[in-house]
């Protein structure tokens, strides 16, 4: 398995405390965790750190401009509607709360990965349109997220090879 995508639900390195001190957020050792370090992972233990008062403001932010694009469309028709449904409202909310548990290099670190998400959301929006009026509903979905994942993991995947051959 490629390095890049490993469990490290084995590693000891980061016990899951954060003293404020953010000794695991990098540092000159090329091999630390932080922001130079963007490789995925998946660390399921880091879901018993998500506090219940963090989800509810994350949910909160995103129900609140998504009741903000409806009354938009409402008012001035779904196209400007459609703009705000792509505010970041989840990305303000989790940058927000990651800097004040995490400090503000994990907020860059996940705020430079948003960028892959972004790109993915492009390719989604450019397929639903093209696609909605032709195709059925459940198809132009299934073919706009998979652009989506193609797009945003793609990017992601691209911008490693990228870094590793410019030698950082």
């Amino acid at each position: 398995m490629d390095d890049d995508m490993s469990d490290e639900t084995n590693d000891d390195s980061n016990d899951g405390t954060n003293d404020g001190t953010n000794d695991d957020m990098g540092g000159d050792d090329p091999g630390s965790r932080g922001e130079d370090d963007d490789r995925m992972r998946l660390i399921p233990r880091e879901l018993a750190r998500t506090r219940p008062w963090d989800l509810v403001v994350r949910f909160a932010f995103g129900a609140g401009v998504s009741a903000l694009a409806g009354v938009v469309s409402l008012v001035a028709g779904p196209a400007l509607g459609g703009v705000f449904l792509a505010f970041p409202a989840i990305l303000l909310a989790s940058l927000t709360l990651v800097a004040q548990s995490e400090g503000p290099r994990q907020a860059y670190a996940e705020a430079r990965g948003s960028v892959f998400g972004t790109l993915g959301l492009a390719g989604f929006a450019v397929v639903t349109t093209v696609l909605a009026a032709r195709w059925p509903v459940w198809a132009t979905l299934v073919t706009a997220a998979a652009t989506w994942v193609v797009f945003g993991l793609g990017s992601y995947l691209v911008s490693r090879v990228i870094v590793r051959r410019a030698g950082g």
